[in-house]
């Protein structure tokens, strides 16, 4: 992460003079569909046991630490790391298998929870669609990862802390992108 990158970040304050980024957990864009699950979207309802089938017509599957498609499913490894950051998040086992080899990896679905903490000078449609994400600092408080309410779509944002450890920890699918803020009263 280059100093470039931390300083276009808007920081915030923690009640110190210690100033704290958060950026947008995102897969990387190197990787838009490293795998395919067979019947599974969006909108799935996920039970405390699941097993998901992967597609293999769709090309050779890579496993990456992190992806978002369908949902946020991550890692055995990348998930004990995420508890010790953050006890309160929220994960279901998913096993997915490969019909022709039978073979079988644990990843988790994480279900990070939501804070309302949109600006009102974010830009989102009337569907809840957002163009430009912009966060009110001032309704944001020590959170470490979470969702962002109000948006059809999920965005996962964590602090900086949480980003460095997962680049030192060299987990793999993802980047991070940093988070405007609007630091007027609303």
């Amino acid at each position: 992460m280059s100093r470039e990158t931390l300083s276009k970040s808007v920081t915030l304050s923690m009640g110190g003079n210690e100033p704290v980024y958060y950026f947008q957990l995102q897969q990387d864009s190197l990787y838009q569909q490293p795998l395919s699950l067979e019947k599974v979207g969006r909108n799935t309802e996920f039970q405390e046991r699941n097993q998901f089938f992967v597609d293999e017509n769709k090309g050779e599957p890579f496993y990456l630490d992190y992806m978002e498609e369908p949902r946020w499913f991550v890692s055995h490894a990348m998930k004990e790391w995420l508890e010790k950051c953050d006890p309160s998040l929220s994960f279901q086992v998913a096993v997915l298998t490969e019909r022709s080899t039978q073979q079988q990896r644990t990843y988790w679905l994480m279900e990070p929870a939501h804070v309302e903490c949109l600006s009102e000078k974010a830009d989102v449609d009337m569907n809840g669609n957002c163009k430009r994400l912009i966060l009110n600092k001032r309704k944001l408080k020590s959170e470490r990862i979470f969702r962002v309410a109000g948006l059809r779509e999920n965005v996962l944002i964590i602090r900086l802390d949480i980003s460095e450890s997962l680049f030192r920890r060299a987990f793999t699918g993802f980047q991070c992108i940093p988070v405007e803020f609007d630091e007027t009263m609303e």
